[in-house]
């Protein structure tokens, strides 16, 4: 691994701290909306004002790579989620948190973008998983936070502050090691030609736009899906979702630990493979089945996708035009999921809460066919290339 030892200890403490506001909103919520006097959908108001913010600042952060460089990019990204977070701890108007809501995004956006980047560019693949491994850390970290500051003082308050001063803190680290991530190599891989970066930039962006549908439409409404038409009861519908997220963070580890041991391409067609034949199950198979067997085994299919498909980016288009690719990656899936999933819940509305099994099955058939497209050399036809991947 070419990222020295320092600057790979802050990067995984960063992916820690990174994930954490995607714990904190949804718990701090009903306190939040109390003490401000917000409407009770205002949560969708902040949710959207994130979103937008880390959209655009993602899809610019390789431009501002190459503008700023990596450590000033990288502090402003800090600064931006500190400083975000800080407003939304003192915030005393709902209005306020709007706006803090939106330089959180600017900076959770840049942030999550420009780690991403110089994984791929200085990291092996365990690196890469291992930071993805960190995010799911945060974010799991962040509930408990709030609920320890609610216990304590009877606010979400601090538990801002805290998020903060840690963001705040990580500003500092990195600085303190700016020469250690400077001095780490960069990946040399040669650019193919321009009219194959920008078609494998595009389906990069569709592949990250279709996953992370796939990722949240099954984590956020399988519990629905089983409980609505009481297929299962609550405790075990509950339990399948819990599986089904813990598989995605179980697989991230073990890329991590053993990733090193077959080849990322290999792995990458095994996950998307994987994600088609678990959606297959979900869909067909008795309920307890589906939501205990096929759930977790789609979670752990997917688990590797994105560390994957990222790590591989820089070695399919040359290390010059990564960054920018990244970035735009980065956004599509910020897009992806808050399109997706959303559609999927109009449809088992409109329809019956069953149709979530076709619509994943439809995803992953999309995902796959994104897959086959970007992955076969010019001139090998689709079926060649399925017979080639299981000799």
């Amino acid at each position: 691994m070419r990222v020295r030892r320092r600057a790979a200890a802050i990067a995984f403490i960063g992916l820690v701290f990174l994930g954490l506001p995607a714990g904190m909103l949804g718990i701090a919520w009903p306190s939040m909306r109390a003490s401000l006097d917000a409407p009770f959908a205002g949560l969708g108001l902040l949710v959207a004002a994130m979103t937008v913010a880390q959209f655009a600042a993602s899809a610019a952060s390789g431009l501002l790579r190459e503008r700023l460089g990596t450590i000033a990019l990288l502090l402003a990204a800090v600064a931006a989620a500190s400083g975000g977070l800080a407003v939304f701890a003192i915030a005393s108007g709902w209005w306020a948190t709007i706006l803090a809501s939106a330089v959180l995004g600017s900076g959770v956006g840049l942030l999550d973008a420009a780690v991403n980047t110089e994984a791929a560019l200085r990291g092996d693949i365990r690196f890469m998983s291992g930071l993805h491994g960190a995010w799911a850390v945060g974010a799991s970290l962040g509930p408990p936070l709030v609920g320890a500051a609610l216990v304590a003082s009877d606010s979400w308050r601090p538990a801002y502050v805290i998020a903060a001063g840690a963001f705040a803190i990580l500003g500092g680290a990195i600085y303190v090691v700016r020469s250690d991530l400077s001095a780490a190599p960069e990946l040399e891989a040669d650019s193919p030609e321009a009219r194959r970066i920008g078609r494998t930039v595009i389906l990069g962006c569709a592949l990250m736009f279709v996953y992370v549908g796939i990722e949240l439409g099954g984590g956020q409404w399988t519990y629905t899906r089983f409980t609505a038409d009481r297929s299962l009861s609550d405790a075990l519908a509950g339990l399948a979702v819990f599986l089904y997220w813990s598989a995605l963070a179980a697989g991230r580890i073990a890329l991590a630990v053993l990733g090193d041991r077959v080849a990322p391409s290999r792995l990458f067609d095994l996950s998307v493979f994987g994600a088609l034949a678990s959606t297959l199950g979900f869909w067909v198979l008795p309920a307890p089945i589906a939501a205990l067997v096929a759930l977790p085994c789609l979670g752990a299919a997917l688990s590797v996708f994105v560390p994957l498909l990222l790590y591989l980016t820089p070695r399919r288009i040359g290390s010059a035009a990564a960054p920018r690719a990244i970035g735009y990656q980065v956004a599509a899936g910020m897009i992806g999921g808050a399109s997706l999933p959303a559609g999927v819940g109009l449809l088992m509305q409109l329809i019956d809460v069953a149709v979530l099994g076709p619509c994943l099955v439809a995803m992953a058939a999309v995902l796959t066919g994104l897959h086959l497209a970007s992955t076969r050399s010019p001139g090998i036809r689709s079926r060649t290339y399925v017979r080639q991947l299981f000799r």
